[in-house]
């Protein structure tokens, strides 16, 4: 799977994961609490690019208490752990 993650200041740059393999990087939010952090995702060479929101301040200020925790099963659907109420949760992929 390649993952290519940015923000408006900072561009993490394409990886490619294999299974169960991880990432993780550290940011500070802003001071107007406006950070985006945006993912694009594909699956082998011949599948299109995915994308997802890995962290909008005003969505997860309360789900990612102390980390945000993505998950993308074998089937293609995205996870993410809500630390508020303790389980994953289902959000969209949407197509580039």
């Amino acid at each position: 799977m390649a993952l290519h993650c940015q923000s408006r200041d900072d561009d993490l740059g394409t990886v490619v994961l294999e299974n169960e393999q991880e990432i993780e990087w550290s940011f500070s939010v802003n001071f107007l609490g406006s950070t985006l952090f945006y993912c694009d995702v594909r699956w082998g060479s011949l599948s299109s690019w995915h994308s997802f929101h890995a962290y909008d301040a005003d969505r997860d200020s309360g789900r990612c208490r102390s980390e945000c925790r993505w998950m993308i099963s074998k089937e293609g659907s995205l996870y993410g752990y809500d630390q508020q109420f303790g389980k994953w949760v289902l959000f969209p992929l949407k197509m580039i």
